[in-house]
Parts: C-alpha cells; structure tokens; sequence
C-alpha cells in the first residue's frame, strides 16, 4: 500500500467516524482525491482534506450532493407513479445504502435500482413508457431492463441474485414487507433490514467478480454499523448468508473494514474471519476502483480469461452471449446461437483494443490472482 492510499483509508476514518488523524505533511491530497474519484467515494473523502485543497477541488466535490438531490427527485417522480398504480417495488441499492450515511449526500449516485415483482414488471414498464421513460433494448438482461428519462438511468428489476449467489427467496417475501425510509422530505420504499443488508451483502460479492470499489465496501460498512450487532448477526443474519453462500464475504469484508477503515470494533462476529484474505481483499479493491475504473481495457480480459479458466470455453461463450444478445432476449429460439455471437462480440472487441502483448499478459496473470479471491471467498461467476 503507497502512501496515497493510506491518506485515503485514513481521510475516510476521519470523515466517517471523526477520527483525529495526523496526516504526513508531504501529503499528496490532489492524487488522494483523484484516487477517491476513481473510487466514487469523493464526497466522503474531501471533507478530511486541508481547506486550500478543498477550495481547488470545490466544483467536482460540490457535484456529488447536487446529484444525489437531482437523483433523489426523479426517484420520487418514479415512487408516485407506481404507488399511483398499486404496483409493488422497493428501491435497491442508492438510497437504501445512503440511509445508513451520517450525510447521504456524500454517497455518490449512479442508477435508481428498483425491484417490481414479475407479476407486475410488465405494467411497471408499460406504465414508465407511458409516462416518458425510454427502454434501452440493448442494455435488457434476464435480471432487469434499463429505462431512461432526462439522462437519468433506471434499472427495473424482477430478480437480483447472480452466480452461485442466491438470495431470492429472502427479496421476494421482503417486497411484500417492505419499509418506508425517508431523506429530505422524499419518502421510498426499501427491504426491511435483513433483506436490505443481503442485497446490500450479495451487490458487493456481484462487484468482486467484475472489479469492486470502496464505494461497495462503505455501504456495507454503514449497514453493518447501523443494523448488524452480534444478536442479529447470530440469530437471523448469519443463517440467511450461510444459505445464500455469503458468510465468508460478509466475514472478510466486515474484518477489513474494522482493520482499515476505521468500523467500530464493538461487534465480534467478524473477528474469525482470515486476517490474511481481509488483506487480499483490500489490496484488490484499491487496484480495481469502482467498476474496474483503474483497469482500463485489462478489467475486460482479466474477466473473461477468468471466466473461461472457470467454466471452460463454450460455457463461458454461452452464457455471455445469452447476457448480452438482445436479439435472444426478444426471440428464445435463438439460444443455440448465442456463444457465436458472443465470439464475434470478443473478436469486435479484440480488433479496438490497443493493449500489447505484455499487456495481455499481466491481465492474465490477475485473472489467476483475481481466482485465487473468489474461491476463497466461495463466489463463483
């Protein structure tokens, strides 16, 4: 770990938990902002920083909680809507992870997550379309659908587990009790806190497969802070991530943030996670960033080399094509041919990639290490 990136782990100790922290002098705070960019976490991080800093950096800092406002209102647009229409959702991820936030607006915001049981997601898309909301059919996935309206992204869920990660049967009786949650006036609805926490829990072992940030890792740390005392953890938490094959990563994940980040130490259900694979962990999210933004093109080849290395070949081509394939999503007989066009994907691909041969190489190379993570913390793809 470089100096950066102790500054960072310490200015987000100090924003979050009020921690009086001695930064070195020679700090380097504009590369410790741009790290913290590259891992959505900015507006937590700036506030620790020295006052000049914060002047110089003000426009991109200010833009965090102007987007959480602006995103926060057209998410109260979509709750009238379907409430309007008597149709059952809860919202996913964003807010139902900023909730947890001693100042939501420092969460950084991307899409509004939503999920609407399959019975009424086809009125739920109809009745958004009717209202304005565009469907993207290119960004369509057995998952969700993406819809958007004034630039703003939605993705409209009927089903959120991937992998061999599954906790479906924990969301679906969670919508029918789900729970209003309030920020700044607009009200939501979430999964009461067991099925809130899973979601939260299974989004961060979603990420670890493609390349998880410490954005993913603070909203786990804040629910755990929040919710999951050791009663809770023993008695209801703990048996839901055994049967969804999420134990080791929630213990993992929760150790690191004790050891690193500063989460209070007054839980102890943590405390027999493998302090070695907690490292392992950290040193992986600080060279992924949010959504693999420090890997560039080498996050694309380290994951399918990944990929194939654990499904073979056909498989892997199979499955990413029935991901990816519109076309598939519309018409099912085209399943037989879905791995031929997931090669002319990858060969497309291939042909606009300006990564040498090296370089090919050393992203290989991490898939074996990236590998090596998840199956010792017992995720598949």
């Amino acid at each position: 770990m470089n100096q950066t990136e102790q500054i960072l782990l310490q200015a987000i100790q100090k924003s979050l938990w009020n921690r009086d922290i001695g930064f070195p002098e020679d700090a380097d705070w504009n590369a410790v902002l741009k790290e913290a960019e590259k891992q959505a976490i900015l507006g937590i991080v700036a506030p620790a920083a020295p006052e000049q800093i914060q002047i110089e950096w003000e426009s991109k800092v200010g833009h965090v909680p102007v987007n959480f406002i602006r995103i926060l209102h057209y998410q109260d647009g979509l709750c009238r809507l379907l409430r309007e229409a008597d149709i059952p959702f809860v919202i996913l991820k964003g807010t139902a992870a900023a909730m947890y936030y001693p100042d939501p607006t420092q969460r950084t915001m991307g899409d509004i997550d939503y999920l609407v049981p399959e019975a009424h997601f086809d009125r739920a898309a109809a009745l958004l379309t009717e209202n304005g909301y565009s469907v993207d059919e290119k960004e369509q996935t057995r998952r969700h659908i993406q819809l958007y309206k004034d630039s703003i992204s939605f993705e409209q869920h009927h089903f959120f587990s991937s992998g061999n990660v599954n906790i479906e049967p924990y969301i679906m009786p969670g919508v029918e009790k789900a729970e209003t949650r309030n920020i700044y006036g607009k009200s939501f609805p979430v999964l009461p806190k067991l099925e809130n926490g899973l979601v939260l829990l299974a989004h961060l072992a979603q990420h670890l497969r493609s390349a998880l940030g410490l954005r993913q890792i603070i909203d786990w740390m804040l629910y755990v802070h929040t919710e999951l005392d050791d009663l809770f953890w023993e008695q209801r938490f703990h048996p839901a991530a055994q049967e969804a094959g999420l134990e080791t990563i929630a213990l993992t994940a929760t150790r690191m943030c004790q050891k690193y980040l500063g989460l209070p130490d007054q839980i102890e259900w943590c405390k027999t996670a493998d302090e070695a694979l907690c490292d392992m962990l950290l040193e992986r999210v600080l060279f992924s960033g949010n959504f693999g933004k420090k890997l560039g093109e080498g996050f694309k080849v380290e994951h399918v080399a990944r990929r194939i290395k654990q499904d073979g070949l056909f498989r892997t081509l199979q499955t990413a094509g029935e991901e990816k394939w519109a076309a598939y999503h519309r018409h099912a007989w085209l399943r037989p041919f879905a791995w031929i066009y997931q090669i002319g994907r990858y060969a497309k691909q291939g042909f606009q990639s300006k990564r040498s041969g090296m370089q090919l190489k050393e992203d290989i190379m991490r898939s074996n290490q990236s590998k090596e993570l998840l199956d010792k913390l017992n995720i598949r793809e």
